[in-house]
């Protein structure tokens, strides 16, 4: 092979991948270019899609829940009155022995007063047998002086009237030992002050007791109280003017709904809120309303009877509440505002009364009846801007106003 003919097969080398490198380039641009192209379309601006409810105003009566502890409403020490030994107790003077008034629980040892009553006795018939003695002696000297003096007139001692009186003095004072001496004897009979319970007995037969001595510890069974304490924003929500008219009758003082689970059950009893503390606790800040229940500790109906101590519940009807309108508590904005949505789609912020509020629902005032709330939360509110309903609201609307439309034809 010559040197030209290696030149130009040298040459053909070279070039051949240039060659395929463009054709493959021009294959490809062919084949983008004959891609059909997607069709424009104009760009829209997507609207908020919000959830709305129709607000509906209602009257709604609040309810206050506080707890408190069963107490009776009197409650007092036995204590006797004389001393001595205890010869006998009542079957029911035992610890949660019932029983009624004037009822004898203990007997004390009676001996030394019914002597005591015979040495008064003893003493009046002395005093008398005395004042007998002197009325007679006075008559005696009455008649001397007026055989010895004629008309003059006598003096008190001369008639023996200072001696006479004392006579006097001494019978009343032995008649009053007379009377102390029974007394003391009928106070040997420890009787019941009221129909009640013994809660803690503290002394038994045999023992010798002095006055003041605790017997038993004893409570009324007609009516028992429990402490409700309330904080000024629950005081706000029932009706104070009932609780400070003293003249109203128990039955139509506020009811409160006591309520308690024994044995895995939850019983409840009915009570009125009668007065109110005194003052104001000090170390919390509540003022305690006093609740009464009538005749709480008999069973009636298959409830067990209300026992001291038991720990109930308690729910206070409040007063009553109009034109409030209840909404998801995600409705409400800064507690005080909610954001409405008019005919046009178009959102608004309303300024409202915020009566109430829990986790899951407010109530709230200051909205006409069917005025659309937005429920949903919102990244951001734009007064006036432009939201797309919910399809459960569109449908819920487009039902309404079929209905209407229906009952107008």
């Amino acid at each position: 092979m010559t040197e030209t003919a290696r030149k130009k097969h040298g040459f053909v080398w070279y070039i051949l991948p240039v060659i395929v490198l463009i054709l493959a380039l021009l294959i490809a641009v062919s084949i983008f270019m004959g891609k059909p192209r997607p069709p424009k379309v104009e760009g829209s601006a997507r609207l908020p899609l919000v959830s709305v409810m129709t607000a509906r105003q209602t009257s709604w009566q609040p309810s206050v829940r506080t707890q408190g502890t069963i107490r009776p409403r009197r409650a007092i020490d036995l204590v006797p009155e004389v001393a001595g030994k205890i010869v006998w107790t009542s079957p029911h003077f035992v610890d949660g022995g019932r029983f009624t008034k004037g009822e004898v629980l203990v007997r004390i040892d009676p001996s030394n007063y019914k002597f005591a009553i015979e040495q008064a006795r003893a003493n009046v018939a002395d005093a008398k047998a005395k004042l007998d003695r002197e009325i007679a002696e006075g008559e005696i000297a009455r008649q001397d002086w007026e055989d010895i003096n004629g008309d003059k007139p006598a003096t008190d001692l001369a008639l023996r009237k200072p001696q006479l009186a004392g006579a006097k003095a001494a019978l009343a004072s032995a008649q009053a030992r007379v009377h102390k001496a029974e007394l003391d004897l009928a106070r040997t009979e420890i009787r019941a002050p009221f129909d009640g319970r013994i809660e803690t007995k503290r002394v038994d037969l045999g023992q010798y007791v002095s006055p003041g001595t605790v017997l038993a510890q004893v409570y009324a069974t007609d009516v028992a109280e429990v402490y409700l304490p309330l904080t000024n924003s629950q005081l706000a929500k029932i009706n104070l003017d009932a609780l400070f008219n003293s003249s109203r009758a128990k039955k139509d003082l506020p009811p409160v709904d006591l309520s308690a689970e024994i044995g895995g059950r939850t019983f409840h009893w009915t009570g009125h809120i009668v007065r109110t503390s005194g003052s104001i606790d000090q170390a919390n800040r509540v003022l305690n309303l006093i609740v009464e229940i009538d005749n709480p500790y008999e069973a009636r109906n298959g409830q067990p009877p209300l026992m001291n101590g038991l720990f109930v519940n308690a729910e206070i009807p409040g007063v009553r509440l109009d034109n409030v309108v209840e909404i998801p508590r995600s409705a409400l904005r800064n507690e005080n505002e909610v954001v409405t949505v008019d005919a046009d789609n178009r959102m608004h912020i309303r300024r409202i009364e915020l009566v109430q509020a829990d986790r899951k629902k407010a109530l709230i005032r200051g909205l006409d009846d069917g005025t659309d709330i937005i429920t949903s939360a919102l990244d951001a509110v734009v007064e006036g801007m432009q939201v797309e309903r919910s399809d459960a609201h569109r449908d819920e609307n487009a039902a309404i106003t079929n209905a209407k439309t229906g009952a107008g034809e």
